[in-house]
């Protein structure tokens, strides 16, 4: 076969234990987390970066209930966009005071939270945004978010072309407004983009002029700021041919940047860099087809649980799928199809996959950021998978699968019409 087609990876046997367990005890197809690699995630960060720099996880990565309660006990605080995120964050334990809620616009729902919440640090988006916030009595310091003036190096970019946050022109008019709105400003919110694996890039076209930024507008609206998060972006090895993120060369930067900001506080909000290795989707060989040309099979999973909202390409660049239990001798260029009427329902062009039956699991490695939780789980009227987490050979299920007729759950018949007899 071609020397070109990526090779599964292949977990140590432990996980591979577990994850043969998790699929013989739950099923499939089913989402598996390795709550030791979240921790490693943890502590390689604690390693390598200033322990002057706070850590938020951004919840909309992957908001299980379970991987949240694991990060809220290492200490991360806890990024949230929605009052469904808010909710979880505090379900699961994470400070009050180290929840920071962003977003383009806050909804009702967020705003009674918000209120339930006093010491949550709030993100603000717009001088519109300002208004609406001061108009609702809020009591929750505040953080303006700023647009980046600067071109981002993301692969998912938030620069200057972006929607999000304040322009020039928008702070300054924000700034006519502090003395009446209210609300105390304790600082700014700069995110550039996210999926980085290039630390020079990551250093100089997000961090640094993040920081760089945020000074600027300090000046401008002359404060002291005590608060500024740099955003993220720290990219995960999707691809063989992806290399790591060099998170020493990371940790050397922010040092400088600590220096340079005191006394203010920098924060990072991170998410897949958590929890993204660490996540298994688990799906099952139902039969086979051909694809282009050449072999395929169906599976019962699909892009229904497993979408590419990021756009990293991943039918075409992540690595094959590890085979559960297979012999993996005689290898070939395998698709790998998921079970919806849909044509773009591929999860993997080609790989270098073994002889494959009906039954047989494959394990999708690196699926632990935006799989469930950017998808469009509700196609085909479909229940939502199982979440199972394992911490070496114990296994803790966090969601259990439904049957089909879940999907009934909470609709409502419409009265059907009357027929009137005749007089």
């Amino acid at each position: 076969m071609s020397s070109e087609l990526e090779q599964p990876d292949r977990p140590d046997e432990a996980v591979t234990a577990a994850l043969q367990q998790i699929s013989q005890r739950y099923g499939t197809p089913t989402y598996a987390f390795d709550i030791q690699r979240i921790r490693a995630q943890v502590e390689k960060l604690h390693r390598h970066l200033p322990s002057e720099v706070e850590m938020l996880y951004s919840l909309k990565a992957n908001a299980s209930l379970g991987i949240c309660d694991v990060l809220a006990d290492c200490g991360i605080g806890a990024d949230v966009a929605s009052a469904g995120e808010f909710a979880t964050a505090l379900e699961a334990g994470f400070g009050p005071e180290r929840i920071f809620v962003a977003g383009p616009f806050k909804m009702p729902e967020t705003v009674a939270m918000l209120h339930d919440t006093p010491q949550a640090i709030l993100s603000v988006d717009s001088l519109s945004e300002l208004r609406f916030l001061a108009a609702e009595g809020l009591r929750n310091r505040i953080v303006f978010r700023l647009r980046p003036d600067f071109d981002s190096h993301a692969v998912v970019r938030a620069g200057s072309e972006c929607r999000f946050g304040l322009t020039h022109d928008d702070l300054l008019r924000c700034g006519d407004e502090l003395t009446s709105c209210g609300l105390e400003v304790i600082g700014f919110h700069v995110f550039a983009g996210s999926q980085v694996l290039d630390a020079d890039k990551l250093n100089e076209a997000h961090l640094r002029r993040a920081l760089d930024l945020s000074q600027r507008a300090a000046d401008m609206l002359g404060i002291s700021p005590s608060f500024i998060n740099l955003g993220g972006g720290f990219g995960t090895p999707y691809g063989a041919k992806d290399q790591p993120l060099d998170l020493a060369r990371v940790g050397d930067e922010l040092a400088r940047l600590v220096e340079r900001a005191a006394p203010a506080r920098l924060v990072l909000e991170l998410g897949r860099y958590f929890v993204a290795e660490a996540g298994y989707y688990l799906v099952s060989v139902l039969g086979h087809q051909t694809y282009q040309g050449r072999a395929a099979v169906v599976v019962d999973g699909g892009v229904h649980q497993r979408a590419d909202l990021c756009g990293l390409g991943l039918r075409s660049k992540q690595k094959p799928p590890i085979p559960l239990g297979v012999e993996s001798n005689s290898l070939r260029p395998t698709a790998v199809l998921g079970c919806l009427s849909l044509p773009d329902d591929v999860l993997l062009d080609a790989g270098a996959l073994p002889e494959l039956a009906a039954g047989d699991v494959l394990a999708f490695s690196n699926a632990g950021a935006y799989g469930l939780w950017s998808s469009p789980a509700m196609f085909h009227s479909s229940p939502l998978p199982a979440e199972v987490a394992f911490d070496g050979a114990e296994l803790h299920l966090m969601r259990q699968r439904q049957p089909a007729e879940s999907i009934l759950n909470d609709q409502l018949h419409v009265p059907q019409r009357q027929e009137v007899a005749p007089s």
